[in-house]
């Protein structure tokens, strides 16, 4: 990840100082969603300050956009008990982040959480996608959660330059709690999980295609997918991420 992010950085300069408009380089697009973050963000001169990492589990993406952007804010939520506990064992002392025991959605207050053995695989519905295709029993536990703009209006923040979700099928639904700040265009960059281009029968969540669908409305543009893994056995399954932008004000006509 260090050597694309040096890579990328290396092209944005020599693109900017040529004033090309339209990134192209030998370095393609959808390998590491941070590096292409930094390219766009440079061409478009948005300062990368506050960043959500909404379904932060223990810690390991917050580790690698802390590391990415050393003097932005990063904000993790995990509402799993024993899961935030190693979280903020990891990273309570770093600076910029602050983590909160806390899920994100469309309502306030105490919710249902299925819980697994896997913590990665912890979930707000029971029928997510990675359970229903690995046939995982969960356990039920109460928690707490918010709305994303109600926190943030709570606590005075008026824009998001990175909001990643990651948890396991409630993506569409936590993003859907941002959607006044997505249509003040108050969201830069929106980094969501997802299985399949359409939704499934039988299953909640997991989809691409419905996050175009209520983003693009709003100005928000697809970048890329990234793939994580695809497990071949029986019926093909594959948990990948793709990465949304609001284009700059001189590109958006």
């Amino acid at each position: 990840m260090d050597f694309l992010r040096s890579r990328a950085s290396k092209f944005v300069k020599r693109a900017l100082a040529s004033r090309e408009r339209v990134l192209h380089s030998s370095l393609r697009f959808g390998l590491d969603p941070i590096a292409d973050v930094i390219r766009l963000a440079a061409v478009w001169k948005y300062p990368i300050e506050t960043i959500f990492d909404v379904g932060a589990n223990d810690g390991d993406t917050a580790i690698a956009l802390l590391d990415a952007f050393p003097k932005a804010r990063v904000l993790s939520f995990e509402p799993h008990p024993s899961t935030y506990a190693r979280l903020i064992a990891r990273l309570g002392n770093r600076p910029h982040f602050e983590g909160f025991n806390l899920g994100m959605g469309t309502e306030v207050g105490d919710v249902e959480m299925i819980e697994y053995d896997e913590s990665k695989t912890n979930s707000f519905t029971p029928d997510a996608q990675y359970a229903k295709r690995f046939g995982t029993e969960g356990r039920s536990i109460r928690v707490r959660v918010s709305v994303g703009e109600i926190f943030c209006e709570e606590r005075g923040i008026d824009r998001i330059d990175l909001l990643k979700i990651d948890t396991e099928g409630f993506d569409l639904v936590v993003l859907r709690g941002f959607a006044g700040m997505l249509e003040r265009r108050a969201v830069r960059f929106v980094m969501v999980e997802f299985n399949d281009l359409l939704p499934k029968e039988g299953v909640f969540g997991g989809a691409l295609l419905p996050f175009e669908e209520l983003m693009r409305p709003f100005g928000y543009r697809f970048v890329a997918a990234y793939n994580d893994y695809i497990s071949t056995r029986g019926e093909m399954f594959g948990v990948s991420n793709a990465l949304f932008c609001l284009p700059g004000a001189a590109d958006f006509a």
